[in-house]
């Protein structure tokens, strides 16, 4: 395996962390022609450790359970759009609840090989709680730096697999750099891996995403024509596009899909950079969508890249909109799925009045983490229902012919 510059193509040592010393171009791991041909010969199963040879690791990779997610073809929202082939792959599934449990593993796999006494993270959520729960698999300590203020089942989350939790003020904030240099000194100080899901951080934890793709191709009759992403810091969309090219050089595919991300337009730094033509993704001064997924200020220039050379597209989607989808994901496909992972769905309607999609294409939405990672959908119906009077447990009982009325209706 080497390590190369995804920009200038300048190769570094294994194991470097950041950006490129030459141009500042983001890092990524480069693997050999006879590595990616044994990609052919893995049949689906469970867990991201058989697909190791196109991995930065040499040792085991612990197995919670991740991987293998359900791929599901639209039952009712698709058709209601035209749309006979679209599906939900669904990420919720994983151990912890997100497609984050793929390089969660990954890091601490690289932690172990680094002979580090813990991982440390930033991390919004979903990370942290990846990170946590294998780490506590691997008998790693976990650090976790939170912004204050994420939702609450995340922070359980990570606790109740031990780690260890410390709220920073402004975390995200400062920018990209001023990030990775404070994380970089508390993680040499306590001697723990610098576990940061992002590329421009580390460049080699985002390998275990790209095993999506290598799963969807498994499902599929062929590639997708078009892959729907949530995009935060960009990683898991940059990594499926790697994914892909990987398979294409093996062999296994001849055709690359459409990379499509969506962000709020609320915190939208790859959207703006993708409309004005820019060169690298600039930070916002802030970022205020109620989507915690994907509330970022800065997205890396991994994603822009996988935008264009896939001849994909960023589109925005109202917050609003993503939570009426959710909802209607719920009740329409039997999928709880948190905000991020809606937003996908939120803009299809929107892709095919551009014309950016069209109704004969096979489409997979990327649902990025189950519902009960951001809580909000139903808890003040399900508050009110507990705080209800109960019927009777007979139903000639006064009131009983209300009710009957009532669910008739």
């Amino acid at each position: 395996m080497q390590v190369l510059c995804s920009k200038c193509s300048h190769e570094v040592s294994r194991g470097s962390l950041g950006r490129c010393p030459k141009c500042g171009g983001v890092l990524q791991p480069h693997y050999p022609d006879p590595s990616l041909l044994k990609l052919k010969g893995i049949e689906s199963g469970p867990g991201i450790d058989r697909y190791r040879m196109v991995l930065p690791v040499s040792s085991a990779i612990p197995f919670l359970g991740e991987g293998d997610t359900p791929l599901i073809r639209s039952r009712r929202l698709g058709p209601a759009l035209g749309l006979e082939n679209l599906y939900f792959k669904n990420e919720g599934r994983n151990p912890s609840g997100s497609f984050k449990d793929r390089p969660g593993a990954l890091a601490v796999t690289l932690a172990q090989e680094a002979g580090a006494k813990g991982v440390l993270t930033a991390s919004s959520g979903n990370a942290a709680t990846a990170i946590s729960a294998y780490a506590a698999a691997a008998g790693l300590k976990c650090l976790i730096l939170l912004e204050p203020g994420n939702p609450p089942a995340k922070l359980r989350q990570a606790l109740a697999t031990g780690a260890q939790v410390v709220p920073v003020k402004g975390i995200f904030a400062y920018g990209p750099e001023a990030l990775q240099n404070f994380l970089e000194i508390v993680a040499a100080r306590l001697n723990y891996y610098l576990g940061f899901i992002w590329a421009p951080v580390n460049p080699y934890i985002l390998e275990g995403i790209k095993s999506i793709s290598y799963e969807i191709v498994a499902r599929l009759p062929g590639p997708p024509d078009v892959v729907v992403c949530p995009v935060g810091g960009g990683d898991m969309f940059a990594a499926q596009w790697r994914g892909y090219l990987e398979m294409k050089r093996a062999g296994m595919i001849k055709q690359l899909p459409r990379m499509v991300a969506v962000q709020s337009i609320n915190a939208g730094p790859l959207l703006q950079a993708v409309r004005t033509g820019a060169e690298r993704v600039s930070s916002l001064p802030s970022a205020n969508s109620k989507i915690s997924g994907i509330n970022v200020a800065f997205t890396g220039d991994h994603a822009l890249a996988a935008v264009r050379n896939s001849g994909g597209v960023a589109i925005g989607v109202k917050d609003e909109d993503v939570f009426d989808t959710q909802r209607q994901i719920g009740t329409e496909e039997g999928i709880w799925t948190e905000p991020a992972g809606a937003a996908p769905v939120a803009a299809i309607s929107q892709l095919l009045s551009m014309g950016e999609i069209r109704r004969d294409k096979r489409i997979v939405c990327i649902l990025s983490g189950a519902g009960f990672k951001d809580s909000n959908l139903a808890e003040a119906e399900a508050l009110e229902i507990s705080q209800r009077e109960p019927i009777e447990f007979d139903v000639e009982a006064k009131g009983m012919e209300d009710f009957f009325k009532q669910m008739e209706k």
